[in-house]
């Protein structure tokens, strides 16, 4: 972890600052990000700083009513007021189903979107009916850079949906599996940035270095290089994430060495727990302690602080323990300098780790810190490979000097070519 003392220091100094320097018309509102404790499924609520709503995915049976509307309940959203969007990240049972008990328990929405999928069962059907009957006047896909106004600034991106990627178009055989059609949001507020995918796959040519082995194809990959600076369609800075999301519930489909890398999340938050299957093993070693907790050795982001709703249940050999047991997780920022991370502690299934979490927690932004993080490289390929020569190139994520060492020996490189231009 990054040193506290030094932290403690400059966010006084930056607080001070802050009330210099903070720019007219600019207030303290706050962006909320709520994960409740589905269990084995996925609901996420975004409050934005001028109270717009986005309740994302619902769980499934029966949590819709059991965990969701009294979790809505007890933040001060009632049935007497309108949900602004309802987004299911994809047609599987354990994100939408709890969204259809919400509609009927009475929760109105102006807007309800998913991932445009033609994947149809009786529980599609209650959904969109249950989604028709609310002031939206039913469910339509959300369209692939969809921007979604939170208020004072912040914004919530739909970066990726039913297998395509901003700016990158469709990911080839992604629409094979729903889980890959899944939507991704990038929220943004300040400085602070976090991305929720659903059950978003990475595929498995990290497999070497991570363990991670999945028949999913990879779409984390493309997305992260989209947005990055050196993307097509870049929308973060050099230094990635606040928060990620982990895809799939830890599941060894999601969360690649890319998506860890190029992201360098401070925070990676788990939503998983009692009801998955045989052999799920959610969340998995292979994700928590290889890519998360950088034991990995093509890992090259410091670790994150790995919160998880709960431990995964039935447990297994593959299980991770590295985590923390937390319940409902509350992120705030007022998107200057600073974010804050709480949870309630309301765990079924394994202990309440939130004193060994070092929860209540606060951060400030990574482009406040005077952290010296190498440029990483992602999408090396070689090429115009003969006796003499080769061409080898990348990217990074951030401008920088070129070097490239050599050599006849495997090991042993004493040929250099280097370029001092910043690219």
């Amino acid at each position: 972890m990054r040193n506290s003392s030094v932290k403690r220091i400059f966010l006084t100094f930056l607080l001070v600052m802050g009330l210099m320097i903070l720019p007219a018309g600019l207030t303290a509102q706050n962006l909320e990000i709520h994960y409740i404790n589905v269990q084995q499924g996925q609901s996420t609520l975004i409050v934005g700083p001028n109270g717009t709503t986005i309740l994302f995915d619902g769980g499934t049976e029966f949590k819709g009513t059991d965990e969701v509307v009294p979790y809505l309940q007890s933040v001060g959203i009632t049935t007497s007021q309108s949900l602004d969007y309802i987004i299911a990240s994809h047609r599987d049972t354990d994100h939408y189903w709890g969204l259809t008990e919400v509609m009927n328990y009475g929760y109105d929405a102006l807007h309800v979107y998913d991932n445009g999928s033609n994947k149809t069962n009786i529980f599609v059907d209650d959904f969109l009916a249950a989604a028709a009957a609310t002031t939206s006047g039913g469910c339509v896909p959300i369209p692939l850079g969809q921007v979604i106004d939170l208020g004072n600034g912040a914004t919530a991106t739909c970066v990726a949906s039913n297998g395509y990627v901003l700016g990158i178009g469709l990911v080839p055989n992604s629409q094979d599996n729903e889980n890959d059609r899944s939507v991704a949001l990038l929220v943004q507020y300040g400085d602070f940035d976090y991305l929720v995918t659903g059950d978003m796959g990475g595929g498995s040519d990290d497999y070497d270095c991570t363990g991670r082995s999945t028949t999913q194809v990879n779409v984390e990959s493309p997305l992260v290089q989209a947005i990055m600076p050196a993307g097509p369609n870049p929308m973060l800075n050099q230094y990635g994430l606040e928060i990620a999301h982990v895809g799939h519930h830890g599941s060894e489909s999601s969360t690649n060495s890319e998506y860890m890398n190029l992201f360098s999340p401070t925070v990676a938050c788990i939503s998983v727990g009692q009801g998955q299957g045989d052999g799920w093993f959610h969340p998995r070693i292979d994700v928590v302690e290889n890519v998360l907790l950088a034991q990995a050795p093509c890992i090259t982001a410091p670790a994150a602080l790995v919160l998880q709703t709960e431990e995964g249940a039935p447990v297994g050999e593959k299980t991770s323990y590295a985590g923390y047991c937390v319940g409902d997780i509350v992120i705030t920022t007022n998107g200057l300098y600073t974010y804050s991370i709480n949870a309630n502690g309301a765990v079924s299934q394994g202990p309440d780790e939130r004193t060994a979490a070092g929860l209540p927690v606060s951060y400030y932004f990574d482009e406040y810190l005077a952290i010296d993080i190498p440029p990483s490289l992602y999408n090396i390929k070689e090429s115009n490979v003969n006796e003499t020569s080769a061409d080898i190139s990348w990217n990074t994520n951030e401008v920088a000097t070129t070097t490239v060492r050599y050599g006849t020996v495997s090991g042993t490189y004493t040929m250099i070519e280097s370029d001092a231009a910043f690219t």
